[in-house]
């Protein structure tokens, strides 16, 4: 099973979320709204991705598809932060944030585990380009500490709403990846 192949956008508790959602629903073409997970994303899917846009000045959210397609059109679903800037794939790529309230990994013996933090909303730090006329994301993962571990040997990179601020607008993303949030906590799905 592939780390981190599924996480939630919105379980329903997040008044910032449910805010995001209220705003695409007016924005967005409904066609473009309807194919948007709103609870579960997996891979293939589109959700909500902050990204820089040094043209406007700020970050922005932007509607993205999970996985970028590899020469064998198979969905390159992950990243290692450890390799990612120097590997040629990703060449081009750049740095996104993805807004999340949990995700699962799955146990050696296929048991789904949901993984939180102490925050209600926090950020997978993923990387991005555009593809085929759209923009796909791959989220970044590291080694796993030693709770996550037990599990899988692998974590997603995960940062604050600051820290994810920065890691888009930073000219070095790479520097950051050491403020991955650690405290985090798991339970059987």
């Amino acid at each position: 099973m592939y780390m981190c192949g599924r996480y939630v956008f919105n379980n329903g508790e997040s008044d910032q979320l449910a805010e995001l959602i209220k705003m695409a629903k007016k924005k967005l073409p409904k066609e473009v709204f309807e194919k948007i997970s709103l609870f579960e994303v997996y891979p293939g899917c589109s959700s909500f991705a902050g990204i820089y846009d040094p043209s406007k000045g700020r970050t922005l959210t932007k509607v993205m598809k999970w996985g970028l397609p590899s020469r064998q059109n198979k969905l390159i679903i992950n990243a290692r932060s450890e390799t990612c800037f120097s590997s040629q794939f990703f060449a081009g790529c750049i740095p996104c944030a993805l807004p999340a309230t949990s995700y699962f990994e799955w146990s050696p013996d296929k048991e789904r585990y949901m993984f939180k933090t102490d925050d209600e909303v926090f950020y997978l730090a993923a990387l991005c380009r555009k593809e085929n006329n759209e923009m796909h994301f791959v989220i970044l993962t590291e080694e796993a500490n030693e709770t996550c571990a037990v599990i899988h040997h692998r974590q997603p990179v995960i940062f604050t709403y600051e820290k994810a601020k920065a890691w888009c607008t930073s000219g070095t993303p790479a520097l950051l990846l050491k403020d991955s949030v650690q405290n985090r906590y798991f339970t059987k799905a």
